[in-house]
């Protein structure tokens, strides 16, 4: 442990998600460790499920998470309590030997848990419930209890209808009560977060293929397959530029009124001023602001501070 960081995660992380109580640590590999509020390790590392973790999300101060297997052709949504000890699930032969819902194994010590049929795409929390998107099947919000609120049909845009795959959905936002969906095309259709009545539609035209969408607060940031990101605000653009690879994670900070970005072995800080950069030797995965100063987790579950 460096002198005045956290300890290190012992594991390649996916994402840090706050709550109420502390943190919530998740591998990419399904791992999970909760953490307290000074990001120091709660009990032992546990696998709920023998599956590698496709989306997270909090819900009301639940955590919700989607696991999936393309080997396995299996699939599986559940919230965990964040306040109580986590507990190892099946190992991932057993999975192979349950051919039918009824039998199914589950995430051990998950609040509830649902077979999915068919592929999450994107998954979104709000202080109601969550709201997901699943292959072909359409969006789906829920209640923490699981209940269903409303479904629609998967949006499309016809005037994408000519590109490849332009119409698949990527990513999940809220904003101002509003559920806001993706599409690689750069489609968006806004739904009302209480009904699913559609408020908007339109298509941002770019140059690239929508990969990841974060935003907060009406400020969006769009990143795509060629490492272009643009930064948008009420739908117009604040600022755009080319980054050196993938975006690991982002968040937008309202006192910096700025992006802070994990990169590809570059750290950035985006405001109207411009771009800051700042070359790593390892991946950050994570980065937060704690108690004002803005930590990056490494890919190597090393904690260090922003240079930035």
């Amino acid at each position: 442990m460096t002198e005045g960081l956290p300890p290190n995660v012992p594991f390649h992380a996916l994402t840090v998600k706050a709550h109420e109580e502390g943190y919530m640590a998740v591998g990419i590999d399904g791992e999970f460790l909760r953490l307290d509020p000074e990001l120091g390790p709660i009990g032992d590392v546990h696998q709920p499920f023998p599956m590698g973790v496709r989306h997270t999300c909090m819900s009301d101060g639940v955590f919700v998470a989607t696991w999936i297997d393309h080997e396995l052709l299996m699939a599986r949504m559940a919230a965990i309590d964040c306040s109580q000890p986590l507990q190892d699930g099946p190992d991932r032969g057993t999975l192979r030997t349950r051919t039918t819902i009824e039998s199914a194994h589950h995430p051990k010590g998950s609040i509830w848990s649902h077979v999915l049929d068919a592929e999450p795409l994107a998954l979104c929390g709000h202080s109601q419930g969550f709201a997901f998107v699943l292959y072909k099947k359409g969006i789906y919000a829920m209640g923490n209890d699981a209940g269903e609120h409303w479904r629609v049909e998967l949006p499309t845009w016809p005037e994408l209808k000519k590109l490849p795959r332009a119409n698949d959905v990527i990513a999940a936002t809220k904003t101002k009560g509003l559920l806001k969906v993706w599409s690689r095309g750069g489609g968006s259709q806004s739904y009302d977060l209480k009904n699913g009545d559609l408020v908007a539609s339109h298509v941002f035209r770019y140059d690239g293929v929508l990969q990841q969408v974060y935003a907060s607060n009406g400020h969006e940031l769009l990143v795509y397959d060629n490492g272009s990101i643009v930064w948008r605000h009420e739908d117009s653009i604040v600022a755009e530029g080319k980054l050196a690879g993938p975006v690991q994670h982002a968040y937008w900070s309202e006192e910096e009124q700025a992006w802070r970005i994990a990169g590809w072995r570059e750290e950035l800080f985006i405001s109207a001023s411009g771009f800051e950069r700042s070359e790593m030797q390892e991946i950050p995965v994570h980065i937060m602001n704690k108690n004002g100063t803005i930590l990056i987790l490494l890919n190597n579950g090393t904690w260090i501070r922003s240079s930035l």
